[in-house]
Order: structure tokens, then sequence, then C-alpha cells
């Protein structure tokens, strides 16, 4: 539970070379992603023509940053926080990514066209959770003064991302739907693709949560209960802040309010489940799948159920609740939904047609 682990302090000018050094490295990144691309009339893109025919986002960064120096943010010293979320969060996708190509290049995919496609799977995953937190908490965003003091004026809550506010299943969903894109117009198989994503998918949610308990984010409710890993959150997390900010904070804060009352640490329940998840896909269904889609939808059916459990503990008003139960709850009775239909559906198109086989993966 340190949801900062360090701040590193730069004058000015050394903060100006480390912003215009993470430029040119994610322009030479996305450069190179577009070089990978199938060649365009025989003939691949040099790594000049790359960066140019890139130049919209790289103009987006330098015009971001003309801003912030107009703003005067390099006048004086800059800090720089490691928040343990962010370090969870590139950790995940960085395993994930790995784990994806590996798990495809077994099943006889495209192991480079699976890293171009996580690009696209992180955007549609940002846009998809803050969607998703912005519907099911309305009114802080779009209510009478939804706004956020900034160094360039006040802006509106709702493009305030680092104040939190995202939800894993609209990740999910936001990611599905590039995916399909992506895949369609790459004229990719899902299933395929989809039953080499999905163990990378519970095993980047594994570090995710890690990341939530570190922030003190998606907490659990108080307990009273006599059980051993009960947590209690600090000041800087969070949950503290939030019970903090209630009407009966008296009864959710320890008397002395150095810390929350002893909680149900969700976050961890959900992690070490999506990490039992990936084993179970990985040593289990992977080596015994009788049809495409079969990995996708035993994770839909157990991360519903999974999901559901966890839901039951949660304490964060801040998911939404409709007639008493969680949004994630009746976005779990969805999900299962979509994967006992996917289930069907996928293996009566594989007795119809033996030739849409999936090859037998072996373990990791």
């Amino acid at each position: 539970m340190l949801p900062v682990l360090f701040e590193l302090t730069l004058p000015g000018l050394a903060a100006l070379g480390v912003a215009l050094a993470a430029i040119v490295a994610l322009a030479l990144l996305r450069a190179a992603s577009l070089r990978r691309e199938p060649p365009r009339g025989g003939k691949r893109l040099s790594l000049g023509a790359a960066l140019w025919q890139d130049k919209l986002t790289l103009a987006a960064l330098l015009a971001a940053l003309g801003a912030a120096w107009r703003a005067g943010i390099f006048d004086g010293p800059v800090h720089l926080p490691l928040h343990s979320y962010g370090l969870a969060m590139a950790t995940a996708f960085l395993v994930a990514i790995q784990v994806a190509q590996r798990l495809a290049k077994r099943d006889g995919l495209d192991p480079e066209r699976v890293g171009d496609l996580a690009f696209w799977i992180v955007v549609g995953a940002l846009v998809g959770s803050r969607l998703y937190f912005i519907a099911v908490n309305w009114d802080d965003y779009f209510g009478p003064g939804a706004t956020v003091a900034t160094p360039f004026g006040r802006i509106p809550r709702l493009l305030a991302v680092w104040e939190g506010g995202l939800v894993f299943y609209g990740g999910f969903l936001g990611a599905v739907a590039v995916s399909a894109w992506y895949m369609r117009r790459h004229r990719m198989n899902f299933l395929r693709y989809a039953d080499a994503l999905i163990p990378a998918v519970a095993l980047g949610h594994f570090f995710g949560r890690l990341g939530c308990f570190g922030a003190g984010c998606c907490w659990g409710g108080v307990s009273h209960a006599h059980i051993p890993w009960l947590t209690r959150f600090p000041p800087a997390s969070l949950a503290y802040q939030s019970f903090a900010a209630r009407p009966n904070a008296a009864e959710l804060l320890t008397p002395d309010r150095l810390t929350t009352l002893p909680v149900h640490p969700t976050q961890l329940y959900e992690s070490f489940g999506e990490l039992g998840l990936f084993l179970l896909l990985v040593l289990w269904v992977r080596p015994r799948r009788r049809f495409p889609g079969q990995v996708l939808a035993t994770w839909l059916l157990c991360y519903a159920v999974l999901r559901s459990v966890v839901e039951a503990f949660r304490g964060d008003l801040e998911r939404g609740v409709v007639a008493g139960f969680g949004v994630g709850q009746w976005t779990s009775v969805l999900i299962f939904a979509a994967g006992a239909g996917l289930w069907a559906w996928a293996r009566r198109a594989e007795r119809a047609g033996p030739a849409a086989v999936a090859p037998r993966a072996p373990a990791i």
C-alpha cells in the first residue's frame, strides 16, 4: 500500500530534455511499428518515411510539449513521482504482450501482428475503461462544477485521467471492439487470435490489480470479522480519501484517523483469482481445447463468476450500484451469457466445419 514509490526532482531544463527524449523515443517506436507493416508495392518503408507518415502523432506530442512550456511548467523544479499503479500497469502490458506473442507463435500465428495489435488494444482499453467509469458516475462529470484546475486553466473533469476512474470491464469491451476492427481489417481469424491473447489478458490483469492494491483503489468493504488478511489503508490511498470525504467517515476510519478500518483486500482477491485463471487456461484448457474460441469462452465464463464474487466484498461506491448490486455484477451476467453463447456457437461451428480446427498448443 504505497501509492508513490519515490519522487524524482529535476531542474526545469533537465525535465525539458527528458520530455524531448521521451517524445523522440515514442516516435521511433511508432515508426518501427509502421515499418513492420506488409510492404506496399514490394518496398518496405524506410525509418524516415515511417516517421513522416506518422507525423500527426509526432505533431500532437510536440504541441503538448509546447503548451507545457508556455504554461511555465519547466520554469522551476519538475517533480516526477513513480506511482506503484503506473509501474504495475507498465509491467502488466510488457509481460502480457510477451506471453501473447509466445502463445501466438505456438499456435502458428503471426507474433509480429500481435505486437502491433497490442498498441491498439491499449488505446481501446484506456478509452473504454474511462467511458465506462464516466457512464456510472455521470453527475460527477457533467453536473455543476465538474471541472478541475490545471496549469493550463480549468478543464472538464472527464479529461482529468490522472484522478483515476478506469474500470476493467469497460477496458475489456473497448479492447474487444478495437481487436475486432483490427483483425477484420487485416483478415485475421478472431477466435484463433483471441485464444492466444486472453491468457495474456488474465496475467496482465493479475499485475494490474496488484497496482490497484498499491494505490488503494477498488477497495473492499469494512469488515469487523477476525480475518488475518484484512487491510488498513493509509491517508495517501484513494480508499482513505474516499472514506474521509463521506458523511459517516467516523464509522470508516480509526479513532486517531491514521488509517481506514480493516477492509477486504478485494484487489488481491481478484488479482490472484486472475493468476489462477491464467494457469488454468495455459495448463489445462489450451492443451485440451476442441474448437477455436474455447479458451476465450472459458475465460469469459470463469471471470464473470470471479468478478461477481469479488464485487460482493467491494466497498467503493464509485463503481456504481444499481438495484442493490454493483454495475460490475450486472456486467458479469452479460459477460457470462456471452461466454455461454460463444461456447455453444463455436462448438457447433466446429462440428459443422472441421477444417477450422485450431492446432493444439502445449502449456507455457
